[in-house]
């Protein structure tokens, strides 16, 4: 047993020894890097931004020098050139990149929403590094068809915020030499050093029908454009003002509720609230929301679950999304996460509604700073409660990080809880002259009310995650009264020991790369009892240049459960140990063709029986007004308490009348709940800044599995929000 006392002595003292051996030891480790540096010019006039790149004011600026290509041949020159210009006043920069292309009619853009996805897409993406700290980022991207995406990125690609939405404006044409684009991104958008004269940026270039990426800075086959660290410089930035640094954005909602029973909130409500953003200093933001609405937040996809332990459901709204990485410790996966935002304003799948929230975010010198308070409302038996999270992290060397993170407070209201934890990451893009290591290290300790011992949680990890040979170890034990009452851990009382292998050559002739993989999992409980164990080979991995891919996996599980374990209504596994062994064959067809596949299958032993599982995804994309997919997965479990199957389906609809106007709905059904689900969703963007959504939510009893049943409405919401942004 581990009292906080011995996790003092244990971990936070060497914590502290580690913290100044980094101090000293990280500067010598890292080489130093030589850069690409590009220039912005400054103009007195702003270009118009139209896609078409025409405006005299460009000739002003200058190029940026020439992209290289990174896959599939590393360091070779492109066939088709990018023309690369920025330029800036004291409002905003201005980018107006040129792509040439000796093929137009075969460029691809297989959509124009808003945050659409671009994998298969020609398409530019571009990250700005407005501290120059090396770690943390803007992303942009935009497709030939005007569909424009976002997002923040932090600990050097470790998190990546998609949902994030800027404001700021872009245009794109197509003509007989290929396709360009013009951004206007304000400073408001933006934080930034102040007096700071140089950015980071890096800007890749993707070309959809040969599967090939171009980049600036570092185009090697072992980093991607996430890792900051790599950018190049971007110099000659000077006089640019956020103004007074305030966004206020009021919102407006109507919604229909109708539930099934006696649900004293049926009926239509008319409501009000406020986001509020509020830039202390250039680099570090104060935000706050009053009377939350999350109307236009997308469901949740249904999953299925054969295993003893909770699925994990990521965070999907915006006020938690937004600079959700500055909270973000060590990596861990979904093993456990000391922060999880989804545990605020959800209890027992009900909706609990936010009276006020406010954060801290951003940077001040070499520290990362996130502090996040909550004040829920009544709902039910559950009392209003008051929740906070902080997370400070500090700048070690180049890349390498020293952290800790605290919480308090109780969504569910059962009792006080708080939890305490440091992290130490170390990252270098210089092992063996030019390859990427990382390490970390890191312990949390609980505080539940009633509970006095077995509350830590610890472990470290090393990876070495590069483009032909990748491996990564990491192990940790999580004690059996460990809990974040504001985190997400899905199995406690364990010792756990990870690891995995890839060997991914690039031989060339058709073949983009092979791949072969082994990777372990080896879990105890705290007496060192095997508890669960998982090998998985990967013999056979390919991907061809058409962007293809074809693989074999083979797995030995191995399970000892300690008391039956009832996986489904009436079956139960009995209490013992059970091997078994299953194959899974998998192909996905290439993002870029219209119509796309993805199809699986799987089968073998499953603890006293067999399992048979396939899936199947087919996705048509004929252009970028429209796309159509259509998903199912099928279980069917032998026991020898019985037999049982479990089915997931659902089918996306999106249809694009222009970048600004999206209509997307999501259908959805499983034999587990018996109900089918509908959600549509209308998104209109007027102009940057100003939303309007019109959302319908419904539920309905399946009649196929209730034999004499109908379509019988279990809930329905019909929603609309409008959302305008003021900048002063």
């Amino acid at each position: 047993m581990t009292s906080q006392l011995d996790f003092h002595t244990l971990f936070v003292r060497p914590m502290a020894r580690l913290g100044v051996l980094f101090l000293t030891l990280c500067p010598a480790l890292e080489a130093q890097e030589v850069r690409p540096e590009g220039w912005a010019v400054r103009t007195d006039r702003a270009p118009t931004i139209d896609g078409k790149l025409d405006d005299g004011v460009w000739k002003k600026a200058r190029l940026l020098s020439a992209l290289t290509e990174v896959l599939p041949t590393e360091g070779a020159k492109p066939e088709d050139p990018t023309e690369i210009r920025i330029l800036f006043d004291s409002k905003a920069i201005y980018f107006g990149i040129r792509c040439f292309d000796s093929e137009p009619a075969g460029l691809i853009s297989t959509t124009m929403e808003r945050d659409g996805f671009l994998d298969s897409d020609d398409r530019i993406e571009m990250v700005l590094d407005t501290f120059l700290d090396r770690r943390s980022a803007f992303f942009f991207q935009v497709n030939p068809a005007g569909s424009k995406g976002d997002a923040l990125i932090t600990n050097n690609g470790q998190s990546f915020n998609k949902p994030w939405d800027g404001i700021w404006r872009c245009k794109t044409s197509v003509d007989e030499s290929g396709w360009s684009v013009e951004m206007a991104i304000p400073y408001k958008t933006l934080s930034f050093e102040k007096g700071l004269g140089t950015w980071g940026l890096n800007i890749d270039r993707f070309v959809g029908r040969r599967n090939q990426r171009q980049r600036w800075a570092s185009p090697s086959q072992d980093f991607g454009i996430f890792r900051i660290f790599q950018a190049g410089d971007l110099k000659g930035l000077e006089g640019m003002q956020q103004g007074i640094g305030i966004d206020v954005t009021p919102f407006l909602v109507g919604r229909h509720l109708d539930a099934r029973g006696d649900n004293p909130d049926d009926g239509f409500e008319f409501d009000a609230g406020l986001d509020a953003f509020f830039k202390l200093t250039s680099n570090l933001t104060a935000s706050l929301t009053i009377n939350t609405d999350f109307a236009e937040t997308e469901v949740d996809e249904r999953q299925v679950n054969l295993t003893r332990f909770p699925l994990f459901f990521p965070e999907r709204r915006d006020f938690f999304l937004q600079d959700a990485g500055k909270f973000e410790f060590s990596n861990l996966g979904s093993n456990l996460i000391p922060f999880f935002s989804r545990r605020i304003g959800l209890a027992s799948g009900e909706q609990v509604p936010l009276r006020v929230g406010g954060k801290l975010t951003g940077r001040a010198g070499d520290y990362s700073i996130g502090v996040l308070g909550v004040q829920t409302d009544d709902l039910d038996a559950l009392d209003s409660q008051d929740l906070f999270a902080v997370r400070i992290s500090r700048d070690i060397g180049k890349q390498s990080t020293l952290g800790a993170i605290a919480t308090r407070g109780n969504p569910l209201g059962t009792g006080d809880n708080q939890l305490v934890g440091l992290d130490a990451n170390y990252r270098t893009s210089s092992f063996l002259g030019n390859r990427q290591l990382n390490a970390s290290l890191w312990g949390l300790v609980s505080d539940s009310e009633g509970v006095t011992q077995d509350q830590s949680a610890f472990g470290a990890g090393l990876s070495y995650p590069n483009d032909i040979w990748n491996w990564n170890l990491r192990l940790f034990e999580i004690q059996d009264n460990f809990n974040p009452a504001l985190g997400f851990v899905p199995r406690t009382g364990i010792r756990r020991y990870d690891g995995d292998f890839s060997y991914n050559p690039r031989p060339g002739n058709h073949i983009r790369q092979f791949q072969y993989e082994v990777s372990a999992s080896y879990a105890t409980d705290i007496q060192d009892q095997l508890q669960s164990s998982e090998v998985e080979f990967q013999p056979f991995g390919v991907e061809w240049e058409s962007g293809d891919e074809l693989h074999l996996e083979v797995t030995r599980s191995e399970e000892r459960l300690d008391g039956p374990f009832e996986i489904t209504d009436g079956i139960i596994i009995p209490q013992g140990g059970y091997d078994y062994w299953d194959y899974r064959l998998e192909f996905e067809s290439a993002d870029k063709r219209e119509l796309r596949v993805e199809a699986s299958i799987t089968g073998g032993d499953f603890y006293d029986g067999d399992k048979l599982q396939y899936e199947t995804d087919l996705v048509w994309k004929p252009g970028p007004e429209f796309s159509a997919s259509l998903g199912y997965e099928h279980n069917d479990i032998s026991l020898l308490a019985g037999d049982f199957s479990v089915d997931v389906a659902r089918v996306r609809l999106s249809k694009s009348f222009t970048p600004d106007l999206s209509w997307s709905n999501l259908l959805q059904w499983d034999s587990e709940s018996e109900t089918f689900g509908i959600y549509s969703r209308l998104r209109w963007i007027p102009a940057p800044g100003q939303e309007i959504y019109v959302v319908f939510n419904e539920v309905l009893d399946d009649p196929i599995s209730q034999p004499g049943g109908g379509l019988d409405r279990v809930f329905e919401e019909i929603a609309f929000k409008v959302v305008y942004t003021l900048r002063f």
